[in-house]
């Protein structure tokens, strides 16, 4: 059981029963941040390598450039979030307010100019991304640390918090499967770079308008208004004190460092590993590439397993579940080493399996954090939310910028050239880290959580404290 003091601060009566209509109209947003990230984590680099020009090597540069500086704003805007006081709440403002400028910066990210020889403008076309790049994730950072800061506010029930927060991932997944149509669909139908434009147009509205119904249909609790942050800084400082939280966020990082490879390399893998069989040009709608279903599989199949592991959560309790998924996943990842040329079945039945585990991975991690929080309160008196979802947010985005940067850069080394058949050198990399270097980092992460020991029980004995027994 977890160490837990007797002083009871009792600052917030408890809450639960939190409505359908709060928990819908909230997850919504995440549709909206969803259609975007999948796009940027999945497509931008290919986008820029393949149909702009700029070099591999100088798109990992501008990856890693970017996230860098967009994970030393995430304490700033938790700092900000937590210290907001408006008779709208401290977390809606943000989130409305970034969702226009985020459609803007999304669009512009993706319709870069076009110059008839990118060798000789390669400075100008880094330039040119890692401004917008930079951009948008500015203000992705200012709408998205209070909107997920507010998932672990709405509620004070162990199990509810999964399904507040399976919910959120729920309407992300269908975001997801609705981003890995539609460029699909628009790249095909408008061709090469003018398709991502149009993607960049119509899915940058996408997420303007569920971002603002989500701060139109959600509520925040008052009492938690107005409460005195710490420093942004001191307050992460104060975060790492908390011992559960530590460990669970190692557990974490690895996953991150471990889901990061795959997301920047799958349409590579795709492309010049699997290839696109005969059989699939003539049975398959030409709008429908191989690594847009692979995509579509991937998080169908992560929708449909949501509801087992909300139930499974509730029976053998959240680390456990996690763990169930983390080991799933480094299966899943080392299967990936026996990819060859028309292996779609084979990589269908990987993703399938390792789909249902990434549903996991975004509703069990984060109803944790919200559980550890109240233990947090009861020894310092402060909620911070704020705070917490930064770090979250921070570890994401710096595995995801030194991963990508790292994968890129070997790419650049070994030779790759894009669009050209790749050499035996430059596949047996990219199945190596698509596969063992993934597999390897969900295995320390399932080594990390066996040390995490917060249970249900020791939530009730916290929230006693609380006075929100």
């Amino acid at each position: 059981m977890a160490d837990l003091t007797s002083d009871s601060p009792g600052q917030s009566a408890r809450s639960s029963g939190v409505s359908n209509v709060q928990v819908f109209g909230y997850g919504a947003g995440n549709f909206g941040f969803a259609l975007l990230g999948l796009v940027v984590s999945v497509n931008l680099q290919f986008f820029y390598t393949d149909f702009v020009g700029l070099s591999a090597g100088l798109v990992a540069w501008s990856l890693l450039l970017a996230r860098l500086f967009d994970s030393l704003t995430d304490p700033v805007m938790g700092y900000l979030s937590d210290r907001t006081n408006t008779r709208f709440g401290r977390r809606r403002p943000y989130f409305i307010g970034a969702a226009v400028p985020l459609a803007l910066a999304f669009y512009f990210l993706f319709s870069p100019p076009i110059v008839d020889n990118p060798a000789e403008h390669q400075g100008y076309l880094l330039f040119y991304m890692l401004s917008l790049y930079i951009l948008t994730y500015f203000i992705w950072t200012v709408g998205a640390i209070p909107y997920y800061s507010l998932g672990a506010e709405l509620t004070d029930d162990y199990n509810e918090r999964v399904k507040v927060i399976a919910v959120r991932e729920s309407c992300a997944l269908i975001g997801l499967l609705a981003a890995t149509i539609l460029p699909a669909y628009l790249i095909y139908v408008y061709g090469g770079v003018q398709g991502y434009s149009f993607m960049g147009a119509i899915l940058g509205g996408g997420v303007a308008v569920f971002l603002i119904i989500a701060g139109v249909l959600s509520r925040e609790r008052v009492e938690f208004h107005g409460r005195p942050p710490m420093n942004p800084y001191a307050g992460w400082l104060a975060t790492f004190r908390n011992p559960h939280f530590r460990m669970l966020l190692v557990s974490f990082v690895f996953s991150s460092i471990g889901a990061a490879v795959p997301a920047v390399l799958i349409i590579y893998v795709s492309v010049y590993i699997i290839g696109t069989p005969d059989w699939w040009v003539e049975l398959i709608p030409g709008w429908m590439p191989t690594w847009s279903y692979y995509l579509l599989v991937y998080f169908t199949s992560a929708i449909v397993c949501l509801p087992m592991w909300n139930r499974t959560a509730q029976r053998i309790g959240k680390r456990n579940t996690w763990g169930v998924a983390i080991v799933m996943s480094t299966l899943t990842s080392a299967s990936c080493w026996w990819l060859d040329a028309g292996s779609v079945g084979y990589f269908t039945i990987i993703l399938v399996f390792g789909g249902s585990a990434f549903g996991n991975f975004l509703a069990i991690p984060p109803s944790m954090v919200a559980d550890v929080i109240d233990w947090d309160e009861v020894e310092t008196g402060k909620r911070r939310e704020g705070n917490y979802f930064a770090i979250w947010a921070f570890t994401t985005k710096f595995g995801a910028a030194v991963t990508g940067f790292v994968a890129l850069q070997v790419l650049e080394y070994v030779g790759y050239v894009p669009g050209q058949a790749q050499t035996e050198l430059v596949q047996k990399s990219m199945l190596l880290m698509y596969s063992w270097f993934p597999a390897a980092c969900y295995l320390l992460s399932a080594l990390t959580l066996m040390r995490f020991k917060f249970t249900s029980s020791d939530l009730k004995i916290v929230q006693r404290q609380l006075g929100r027994a």
